[in-house]
């Protein structure tokens, strides 16, 4: 059974699948942010996530464009715009970590006075530690917390059962919960 929300993303997908720009510019509105959202707490990074926000829906409009009378046709937007999101932001880590390695590297480990600020702090410190869990607790954090998806849109999203996504949100939240109580231990010291 399709959710209230899915049957109008149908009703544009086929729109959009057409050709109609306009269609599709209404989907963009509609997900944009909570893409931009997940792929910032998998990169830390406001260009990238920007580019690869983008990159996610250029290639969705592409797949939608190619495919809208065959089998590959986009059933589950949402679900496909994550997929497709995380895929991009693990080729780009793919490609990058060299890269990576030399900037953290090269980066001061203090930063300026005028630049820290509490809240900035708290929120670098939540971001390290979501980065630090292996990437399916970071998914399933990010969808079910910063995104506020239900046990069911993640599971769709993940392609897991419901229960399998309380299980893993549950050793996700015990994980994280380390990570956040380890990091803090070490800015005390």
């Amino acid at each position: 059974m399709k959710t209230s929300q899915e049957q109008p993303d149908n009703c544009l997908l086929k729109h959009a699948a057409k050709g109609d720009k306009q269609a599709f510019g209404l989907l963009y509105q509609k997900y944009l942010n909570e893409i931009y959202r997940f792929v910032y707490y998998k990169t830390g990074n406001e260009g990238l996530s920007e580019d690869l926000t983008e990159e996610t829906f250029i290639r969705t409009w592409e797949r939608l464009i190619n495919s809208h009378d065959d089998e590959r046709s986009i059933n589950h937007l949402r679900a496909w715009l994550y997929r497709t999101a995380n895929n991009l932001v693990i080729d780009y880590y793919r490609k990058r970590k060299p890269v990576q390695l030399i900037e953290k590297l090269t980066r001061s480990k203090q930063p300026l006075p005028e630049e820290v600020t509490e809240s900035k702090d708290i929120s670098e410190l939540l971001m390290e530690s979501i980065k630090a869990l292996k990437p399916e607790f970071q998914q399933i954090i990010i969808l079910r917390f910063i995104n506020q998806l239900s046990h069911d849109e993640t599971a769709a999203i993940m392609k897991i059962s419901p229960g399998y996504s309380r299980v893993l949100q549950f050793r996700a939240l015990k994980k994280l919960k380390a990570n956040l109580t380890k990091r803090v231990g070490q800015h005390v010291q």
